[in-house]
C-alpha cells in the first residue's frame, strides 16, 4: 500500500507541483516589460526621454566645468529648475517619474537608449 502511494506521488503530485511553480514563476510582472504605460502622475516615455536628455546634457556641462561660478552647486540647482520649467515639470513629478521608470528596468533600458539617441540628435543639430 505504501509503495503505491509513493508511486502515485511520483507520477501525479510532483509534476503537478512543478507546473504550479512554473506558472507562478512565469507570471507576468509589468516591471519586466519593455513597453509599459506609466500611471497618472508619471511622465510618459517621450516626455521623460526629452527631460532626461536635457538633464544629462546639464550634468555633463557641470562635470566639464562649464559653470564658471563661485557657487557651482547653486548654479546647477538653478539650471535644473530651468530644465524643469522648459518641460513644464515639477520637482515632485520628476522625482515620481524617475522612481517609477527605474522600478521598470526593462523599459528603462529602452529609455536610456532613447536618451542617448536624443542627445546624439541634439549634438548633430548643434553642428549644422
Amino acid at each position: 500500500m505504501l509503495g503505491s502511494v509513493s508511486r502515485l506521488t511520483d507520477k501525479v503530485l510532483i509534476p503537478a507541483l512543478f507546473l504550479v511553480f512554473m506558472g507562478v514563476g512565469c507570471a507576468e510582472d509589468s516591471r519586466d516589460l519593455a513597453n509599459v504605460n506609466p500611471p497618472e502622475g508619471v511622465l510618459e516615455r517621450v516626455k521623460f526621454v526629452g527631460l532626461m536628455a536635457d538633464i544629462q546634457i546639464l550634468e555633463g556641462a557641470s562635470k566639464i566645468g562649464a559653470f564658471r561660478n563661485d557657487d557651482v552647486q547653486k548654479r546647477l540647482g538653478e539650471a535644473y529648475y530651468e530644465v524643469f520649467a522648459k518641460h513644464a515639470v515639477s520637482v515632485a513629478e520628476f522625482e515620481r517619474s524617475h522612481t517609477w521608470w527605474w522600478e521598470h528596468p526593462v523599459a528603462m533600458k529602452e529609455v536610456l537608449l532613447e536618451i542617448t539617441e536624443k542627445i546624439s540628435q541634439i549634438e548633430r543639430a548643434q553642428k549644422e
